[in-house]
């Protein structure tokens, strides 16, 4: 089966049809290609702000379990949660909406970060400077039926990667200003003569 039998799969907004021409409009937090990080992550310091000439329609906002997918290289996938929702997505984007229990969106955004579609989405990219991939390649992207459970299995151990990742990364991060606090206080300790 196709993704498009199981899923709505739109671009996001062309951003120009609707920007306001002063920051009088409807304020929105916009995500951008620099907000998510190749691990499928968004990183909330980096939203943009937008604002709308009148309110955007909800096909344009995320909302939970919208899978999101940058349509440039690295083509990464991310899951909307509770956290991200109410985000206007642009053209940048395209918009994956599961529209019933054959697919779980867990499932299929771990599919969509997986090599083997990463491979399929470069080899069918433009070959201009962006290579970017049309949203019409993820609507005819053919699924490989699998039951709802074996994609929870898989679901479930792909969000357990993840958040182990992440907190291995917040630890080397912690790790890295450790050793830079510890080094520099060293440094001011011998140049004071106090260190033994």
């Amino acid at each position: 089966m196709q993704l498009s039998d199981i899923a709505t799969v739109r671009s996001g907004l062309v951003l120009s049809r609707k920007q306001a021409r002063n920051t009088f409009g409807v304020r929105y937090p916009l995500l951008n290609l620099r907000s998510i990080n190749p691990k499928g992550v968004i990183d909330m310091d980096k939203i943009d702000v937008f604002d709308a000439v009148e309110s955007l329609s909800e096909d344009y906002l995320s909302q939970v379990s919208d899978i999101i997918v940058r349509l440039s290289d690295p083509y990464t996938a991310v899951l909307i949660d509770e956290k991200t929702t109410g985000m206007v997505i642009s053209s940048n984007f395209v918009i994956i909406r599961c529209d019933n229990m054959a697919i779980l969106p867990e499932y299929l955004h771990w599919l969509i970060n997986s090599p083997k579609m990463k491979k399929s989405i470069y080899v069918n990219s433009t070959s201009n400077m962006l290579g970017s991939i049309n949203a019409k390649y993820f609507s005819e992207y053919k699924l490989d039926s699998l039951a709802v459970a074996d994609q929870r299995r898989i679901a479930a151990m792909n969000s357990l990667a993840l958040k182990e990742s992440n907190l291995l990364f917040q630890l080397s991060l912690e790790k890295e200003r450790y050793y830079k606090l510890l080094i520099q206080n060293t440094y001011e300790e011998m140049k004071r003569g106090n260190y033994a």
